[in-house]
């Protein structure tokens, strides 16, 4: 067979791709003529949609609810896992709708303020206040709490900073003013959100009224006051002494005993033993009577002062405890005696 003469038909080929092409351009016309008019009316069905199920999420009360279609598709975004299953069950059964979905998105973090520090450390004259606070109006009032305590000198180191709470600040300047200038070596401090109070205040009274204000900040306390011993300074208190023979308090057993009733209702839960004593002069009886006389004398002069009767108790003990040898004027004097103890038993 001889192929040497043999030429490709082009023409052919040409006329038979001419038809191919025209159909395939007819074809994608065709597409491109329904997709333009598919497009408005998905557009319209969405629309539909989205507005039919919005009215009845508003009328179900979820009006914070969002909806949005894409296609038939929705998807929703509510406030709460409890809300977002109730809008479901809203908007699916709705005709028209293929599916829907939901999400919740998550709460914005909030910011975390942090509870104020203040230090106020009050010295003879002088006061230093430290800390972090979240005002400048925090940071005068603390400062002039500070200052109102016959303080000649404020050291003002205080930090404002917006980012402290003011928890238990406001009630600070009540604590120092309980305080006041007669407490010795006093610190109040604010830290973590708990409330020291500390130093040497003069009575159980004063200690009180100091915890008081100190709890009505608020914030938990811690009790670092001390107060002095009451049983302590009743022996530094004068000796009460009677004359021979009588239960009569003399002028400066009673000026003793004005003190000592000012120091009783400086400490109210102190509780006093009154002991009577004598001398040996007289005979152990007549001793042992009047020594609760005069043990009673006491008591009675400080109930007139105002101490109640029920923190009070009188006894006698005669001549059984001299406190020095019963053999010289003086030392009779010494031993004709009351003594007054607290409930403890210390004197």
């Amino acid at each position: 067979m001889m192929l040497q003469n043999w030429k490709p038909n082009t023409s052919n080929n040409k006329r038979r791709f001419r038809p191919l092409v025209g159909l395939i351009v007819a074809v994608l016309g065709l597409a491109v003529l329904m997709a333009a008019q598919q497009l408005p009316n998905r557009h319209r069905m969405e629309a539909d949609l989205t507005q039919r199920s919005t009215q009845a999420l508003h009328s179900a009360g979820l009006s914070d609810v969002r909806v949005t279609f894409t296609g038939r598709d929705g998807w929703l975004t509510a406030g709460s896992p409890a809300e977002a299953e109730q809008a479901l069950d809203i908007v699916r059964p709705l005709e028209g709708v293929r599916a829907a979905e939901a999400q919740v998105p998550p709460a914005p973090a909030k910011a975390v303020l942090v509870p104020p520090s203040a230090l106020v450390v009050m010295g003879h004259g002088t006061a230093s206040v430290s800390g972090t606070v979240p005002s400048e109006s925090a940071r005068t009032a603390l400062v002039g709490a500070a200052a109102a305590l016959d303080a000649e000198s404020v050291e003002d180191r205080l930090t404002v900073d917006a980012g402290v709470t003011d928890a238990a600040l406001p009630g600070l300047a009540d604590v120092l003013r309980a305080i006041g200038h007669r407490a010795t070596g006093a610190t109040v401090q604010l830290d973590g959100g708990t409330l020291t109070v500390s130093g040497a205040v003069s009575s159980e009274a004063h200690k009180n009224a100091v915890l008081t204000a100190a709890r009505a900040t608020g914030a938990p306390v811690v009790d670092q006051l001390a107060i002095p011993d009451v049983a302590q300074q009743l022996r530094d208190l004068p000796q009460l002494t009677f004359a021979s023979g009588g239960d009569s308090l003399t002028t400066a057993s009673e000026a003793s005993l004005v003190m000592v009733s000012r120091l009783l209702k400086a400490n109210p839960s102190t509780r006093l033993r009154i002991e009577g004593h004598t001398d040996a002069t007289g005979s152990a009886e007549s001793n042992l009577v009047l020594s609760r006389a005069r043990a009673e004398a006491v008591q009675d002069f400080l109930a007139a002062q105002g101490v109640a009767v029920d923190r009070l108790s009188a006894t006698g003990f005669g001549e059984t405890r001299l406190k020095v040898p019963d053999t010289s004027a003086a030392n009779r004097a010494e031993n004709r005696r009351v003594e007054l103890l607290t409930g403890d038993g210390r004197s």
